[in-house]
């Protein structure tokens, strides 16, 4: 009987210096950084967001013992780690950069690749290219399963105070002639199912497809510069509501993390059950059109999207996406709450509909 034991415990024992072992290895690499800021609007800076949304993933997969998590960057600059790479690897990276360059160009000419156009995008400074494809050759070398890019997106327009067009998130990843095409797709599909629980996706033409193959992208491979699976993340248009608030921008960043780090934890089968930083939730005040900048609107408006009446007929989500700000789609779809549980539909969040919200998604 003792030895029986004794085997149980060396198997349980190898079984978790497998697990262990096995850690899967994540690079976060928060977009742009303190020289090269990306966009901006009112105040906001990209390359902040990035770095916020960068920090809280990296918490969460660095308290996961399943993952062995990177980031390239902190609140000063890039870590140490890469800032001797790109310095100390420079001309390697210059070579590594000509020789998939070229390599490239034999596989256009001779047809085993055929160019693909996607949606456009700004040349960044030789600097910033040095350093993404660095990042690239840096990856490849120290075995990453899976590296994230996050970034917040943006269009030209003329007043640059106004927001534009377009809005929601767009997972871009290496287009599918691409070697590391099969994985990323893999994961950022499962990513994808994640945001689609409360998020719009991008309608900028090209982009509205949610997963976005491209050849282009540094970041997920250009000229087949991956080896690992590699995707870029917008996770919206910097100008849209849920942005423009400390309140609401805080939350929505946790959320926005948690919810890429749930996705890739389900592409693992590791987790199937839904969570979200807006949730559990207890609403104390009233309701009604004309709240803006929000907590409890954000949440409501969420609850309401999982109860099927958010956005309300007629509405897409880039119409009414989560804004923290209580205006005609949000009044419509507590109407649409207040019927489905036989509530008198005011379209106000009065005592009895806030003790349903509260018996749902409360504490």
């Amino acid at each position: 009987m003792l030895f029986f034991i004794t085997l149980f415990l060396w198997v349980i024992f190898f079984a978790e210096t497998e697990v262990a072992g096995a850690a899967t290895k994540i690079l976060i690499v928060p977009g742009h950084d303190n020289e090269y800021l990306g966009t901006d609007y009112r105040g906001m800076k990209e390359a902040d967001m990035n770095l916020a949304l960068g920090e809280k993933l990296l918490k969460l997969f660095s308290t996961d013992k399943n993952f062995e998590t990177h980031i390239t960057r902190n609140q000063s600059e890039y870590t140490n780690e890469f800032i001797n790479y790109f310095v100390t690897e420079l001309e390697n990276i210059h070579k590594f950069i000509r020789d998939k360059r070229s390599a490239m160009i034999q596989n256009l000419n001779s047809g085993e690749i055929v160019e693909v156009s996607g949606v456009p995008h700004n040349t960044p400074p030789q600097t910033v290219i040095d350093r993404l494809y660095g990042i690239n050759k840096w990856a490849n070398e120290n075995g990453v399963d899976i590296t994230i890019h996050i970034h917040f997106n943006d269009v030209p327009r003329k007043n640059r105070n106004l927001p534009g067009d377009y809005s929601g998130i767009a997972v871009y990843i290496p287009e599918r002639q691409f070697s590391n095409y099969k994985n990323s797709k893999a994961i950022a599909d499962s990513i994808f199912n994640r945001f689609y629980e409360l998020y719009a996706f991008s309608n900028l033409p090209k982009e509205d497809g949610g997963v976005v193959e491209d050849q282009a992208l540094i970041a997920t491979g250009s000229n087949n510069t991956v080896n690992n699976a590699a995707m870029l993340i917008e996770y919206g248009y910097i100008y849209e509501p849920i942005f423009q608030n400390k309140k609401t921008i805080d939350v929505a960043i946790s959320d926005l993390a948690l919810q890429t780090y749930l996705g890739i934890k389900d592409y693992f089968g590791w987790n199937n059950v839904f969570k979200s930083a807006y949730f559990p939730h207890n609403w104390k005040s009233n309701l009604k059109r004309g709240i803006n900048n929000s907590l409890d609107v954000l949440s409501l408006q969420a609850a309401l999207m999982r109860e099927g009446v958010y956005p309300p007929d007629g509405f897409s989500r880039n119409d009414c996406p989560l804004s923290g700000n209580f205006g005609n789609c949000t009044e419509r779809a507590v109407k649409g709450f207040q019927r489905k549980y036989n509530l008198e539909p005011i379209g106000l969040v009065g005592s009895k509909t806030r003790a349903k919200l509260n018996k749902l998604y409360g504490i």
